[in-house]
């Protein structure tokens, strides 16, 4: 009876903010007004061992971390897998997190980590690669994974994650968080621990390699 009572706010956000949930999770004033307290409630039943408030909060915000986790791979199965070890992180992660940060930046923030940590293995896959000259490259097409319903979106954002590939890790997060996920280079900095001063000089060599990049697609 008494467990039944302290469910009950916990369940009821879920229905209030079944669309927040869906909302892009970046900059924006949606973002900033996550429901913080029905997630405070959820989060801490769940460090508990609340398995259903577990759940709810995997229910809640599956489609958040799957959009932003997008950004970053190139097929379904890799986006399953980012997706599943951001949830398992957050349950690992529960025991240090503070009710008094918005649960879902906090969430948003280890998602950002599992996307970073997957382009690391990228890279160093491709460092010890018997044949890095491409042709006998096995990592896949990318896939139309992105849950926008334009093919032509689909196609170029595909195109231009192709093209971060040949960047480094850090270099491939930012631009990505940046420029495909809207992010503010200042929310960037503080996300890894930057300065904006060297945030900003990262994204300009960034862009710098990107464009020397297009550019030798172009006249190739």
């Amino acid at each position: 009876m008494h467990v039944a009572s302290e469910q009950s706010p916990c369940l009821k956000s879920e229905s209030e903010n079944a669309t927040d949930g869906s909302q892009k999770p970046v900059d924006t004033p949606v973002a900033a007004s996550a429901p913080t307290d029905a997630d405070s409630d959820c989060a801490l039943r769940a460090r508990e061992g609340d398995r259903a408030a577990m759940e709810i909060l995997v229910e809640r915000h599956h489609a958040a971390v799957a959009r932003l986790l997008w950004r970053f791979v190139r097929t379904q199965t890799d986006l399953d897998d980012l997706v599943q070890d951001t949830f398992l992180r957050m349950v690992r992660g529960l025991p240090s997190w503070r009710a008094q940060q918005p649960f879902a930046h906090w969430l948003l923030r280890i998602a950002t980590n599992t996307g970073r940590d997957y382009f690391r293995r990228q890279s160093v896959r491709r460092r010890w690669m018997v044949e890095p000259t491409g042709e006998s490259d096995d990592t896949p097409e990318p896939e139309a994974v992105d849950p926008a319903g334009d093919p032509a979106a689909r196609l170029a954002a595909n195109e231009v994650k192709t093209m971060l590939a040949q960047l480094s890790p850090d270099e491939r997060t930012l631009l990505t968080l940046h420029h495909l996920d809207g992010w503010s280079l200042a929310h960037i900095a503080a996300q890894f621990g930057w300065t904006l001063t060297a945030t900003k000089l990262r994204a300009w060599r960034a862009r710098r390699r990107m464009r020397a990049l297009f550019q030798n697609k172009r006249f190739s």
